[in-house]
């Protein structure tokens, strides 16, 4: 007698090119080797225009879909109900996104098993004390040890056969963008919002002024609330210089040649390692205005801090313009520093590794729920609510279920004092 393969329903929280949403279907594919089937689905209303998660999902073999996610959380739980009900799915994994709606609707009395992923720089105490939870980065691992429903570190995966040196026709993407042969690319894959990246983004291209080499050339991978602001800026620039230094090629549903076409990778969290898993140097960028060189001394804090900081410069433009100054000037340097990102990305986020993690945690989650687990964690539910109603009444809420998801205090020290 076979005995069926247990199914996920992994919701996302949208269905942009974001890298949480990349890691899903990376993490959701490589996990069938253990053993597991997933569907992805994700919010209709968050659809881009241009290629979207449905597109890295074809590429990967999974399946995904969009549907229509009504505002009310029980409504919202009946669809997801409805949806793992026929899925067959045994599990429903909130990717990047609240919990409440699955746990109310899929969930609900422990009926199916439900996992949390978190892939933010800080912890959301709204979440369910028993479910287990994933979270992306070394200093929430530690933080919330002996936790009920336990914490599992799975770093954001990177694909170390598809994204490797070589894989694409770096010569070709570099030459239909114009760019000359003794070119020195700088290359940022992102969603260029507003929040967290635009600072970065908008350091880099002042840092391409500052620099004032004719051969550096700045590639901007992604769209976002901010790209039309910063596209006035690097038309700015560009004429300033007398030359089309920065360059905003839009979205890509494959990133992979941008990546292989670039001499410097600039970047944060996911796009960061996959930067490494292409053997680039890697100059990571904060959220306001920090930046360093990730190399030693600073790997080991850059790492547990998922390739971020909250840490902020006054001249944000000058600190990356002087941490990509001597990598602009020295080949060597810049070959070094690669050759060591590869190993690095190799040993600490591998995408076949991760998906064992990520396996070990479903095995957990299916294992352990229960509608006693399930009746256990309505003691969340009503502190939620009793916050809710404070606010409605007029009554200041005590903080104690806000989530601050950039809160610098959790964010270590030695990471903010690199490349000061």
């Amino acid at each position: 007698m076979t005995t069926r393969r247990p199914r996920v329903l992994v919701q996302l929280d949208n269905l942009e090119l974001g890298g949480a949403q990349i890691n899903a279907v990376q993490l959701s594919a490589a996990v069938a080797e253990h053993g597991y089937d997933s569907l992805l689905v994700g919010p209709r209303d968050t659809l881009p225009a241009g290629p979207s998660v449905l597109d890295v999902s074809a590429d990967y073999g999974v399946t995904a879909r969009a549907y229509e996610r009504p505002a009310p959380l029980f409504a919202h739980g009946r669809v997801l109900s409805r949806m793992a009900r026929g899925y067959g799915a045994s599990l429903v994994h909130a990717f990047s996104t609240s919990e409440r709606a699955a746990y109310w609707g899929a969930g609900f009395l422990g009926r199916r098993a439900l996992v949390r992923t978190i892939y933010e720089m800080s912890f959301d105490p709204r979440t369910h004390p028993s479910i287990p939870l994933v979270i992306g980065t070394g200093y929430l691992r530690d933080e919330l040890a002996g936790r009920r429903g336990g914490v599992t570190l799975v770093s954001p995966p990177v694909d170390m056969a598809r994204d490797a040196p070589g894989v694409t026709d770096r010569a070709a993407f570099r030459r239909d963008l114009g760019l000359a042969a003794d070119a020195v690319v700088l290359v940022i894959v992102s969603r260029i919002s507003e929040e967290m990246k635009a600072h970065g983004i908008e350091d880099a291209i002042h840092a391409v002024e500052r620099l004032g080499d004719p051969r550096v050339c700045l590639i901007v991978v992604g769209t976002g609330d901010a790209a039309a602001r910063l596209r006035v800026l690097a038309d700015v620039v560009n004429v300033r210089l007398g030359r089309t230094a920065v360059v905003f090629a839009g979205p890509l549903a494959d990133p992979r040649p941008a990546y292989d076409a670039a001499d410097i990778v600039l970047g944060m969290g996911s796009s960061a390692a996959r930067g490494l898993a292409f053997g680039k140097p890697l100059v990571v960028l904060g959220e306001r205005g920090w930046s360093a060189v990730f190399r030693e001394p600073g790997v080991a804090a850059i790492f547990r801090n998922s390739f971020w900081s909250p840490y902020e410069v006054t001249d944000g433009a000058g600190l990356l313009t002087g941490n990509l100054r001597p990598l602009v000037a020295d080949a060597g340097e810049r070959e070094r520093l690669g050759a060591e990102a590869r190993v690095f990305a190799e040993r600490n986020f591998g995408l076949a590794a991760m998906a064992g993690r990520l396996a070990d945690v479903y095995e957990q989650a299916l294992r352990t729920a229960s509608s006693h687990q399930w009746v256990r964690d309505l003691g969340m539910e009503g502190r939620i609510m009793a916050a809710k109603l404070g606010r409605l009444s007029g009554r200041r809420p005590s903080g104690a279920l806000e989530w601050k998801q950039r809160d610098t205090d959790v964010v270590s020290q030695p990471v903010e004092g690199v490349g000061r």
